[in-house]
């Protein structure tokens, strides 16, 4: 009985309750270092992280020379083309003083007007005189747009300035009386084309950055009247109601259009028994892949091809 009465009044041993305390004790004591290592752990990580991005970011010494060597690289060739090109220039400085000197000697001064006539003419002597000047850039909030495709877009294509547009307008001016046309300083003469290299608009294969300024020298009253009445006047007019493109039309008093360099003609010669006439002064420009994102709907003209004055 007293076996019994033992059991029932004290049914776990001591030693069994003694261990079911210390286990009760023992989470508290795990719970502080688990979180005592998951802060060391993360403290680690992070030291350990910013030590790799600021090794990523610092150059290597190897590329830091490569990037400069580079860099002078740049600078020595972008002074050496600009040295021969004012060597060029004074070389044909020269020859035009010598072929003047030539003609005036072999049939006096009426082959010297002659020939800069048609020098100005083919573009290939610098002009100045009274004209206009328009200038073309696109649609405010298409700084964003850099980098897209306008071929791929059509909302963004519908605010920027393509080739197309600037051949119309080229066009348009040479048929309202242009005696001389330069766009962001690039003369055109019978040889140029206007045309595009992905979001790039070239003119003689060099690239042009917008805003698109076209002078145009030659009568300035007649140029204005002539161009507001011409079909490329309504289309300039219709992009800037239609797309947004911002254009503005100034009379100048002086302009100064530089000259196109000497003219290489491989295929034109002189009809035998005549003289050569004098050329047009009119582009001949070639449309693109570019052109084909705007549809006729859209600027209300067709843009696959270009007319020739």
């Amino acid at each position: 009985m007293t076996l019994l009465r033992e059991v029932m009044s004290r049914p776990l041993d001591p030693g069994y309750a003694e261990a079911a305390a210390r286990r009760r004790q023992q989470p508290h004591r795990r719970s502080r270092r688990r979180t005592a290592v998951t802060v060391a752990l993360a403290v680690a990580g992070g030291y350990l992280l910013g030590v790799a991005v600021v090794e990523v970011r610092v150059p290597v010494p190897e590329q830091a020379r490569t990037s400069e060597r580079l860099r002078q690289e740049i600078q020595r060739k972008t002074a050496d083309v600009s040295s021969r090109e004012a060597a060029i220039a004074d070389l044909r400085a020269g020859v035009a003083a010598a072929q003047a000197e030539a003609l005036r000697a072999a049939g006096g001064s009426a082959l010297v007007e002659q020939a800069e006539t048609l020098g100005l003419i083919a573009g290939e002597l610098p002009v100045q005189g009274p004209g206009v000047r328009f200038t073309i850039d696109d649609a405010p909030g298409q700084e964003g747009a850099v980098g897209a495709d306008p071929r791929a877009n059509e909302a963004t294509a519908g605010g920027t300035v393509l080739d197309s547009d600037l051949q119309f307008v080229v066009n348009g001016l040479w048929e309202s009386g242009a005696e001389a046309v330069a766009i962001n300083g690039q003369r055109l003469t019978g040889l140029s084309a206007i045309r595009s290299a992905g979001e790039a608009i070239l003119v003689d294969f060099r690239p042009l950055v917008p805003p698109y300024v076209i002078d145009v020298v030659g009568d300035p009253a007649a140029l204005q009247t002539g161009f507001a009445a011409s079909s490329a006047g309504a289309y300039l007019h219709s992009l800037q109601d239609n797309s947004g493109i911002q254009v503005q039309e100034r009379v100048r008093d002086d302009l100064r259009l530089p000259a196109a360099g000497r003219l290489v003609l491989r295929e034109a010669e002189p009809a035998p028994g005549s003289l050569a006439a004098s050329p047009g002064p009119g582009p001949a420009t070639s449309s693109s892949s570019r052109s084909s994102s705007r549809s006729s709907s859209d600027r209300g003209k067709p843009t696959t091809s270009a007319e020739v004055p």
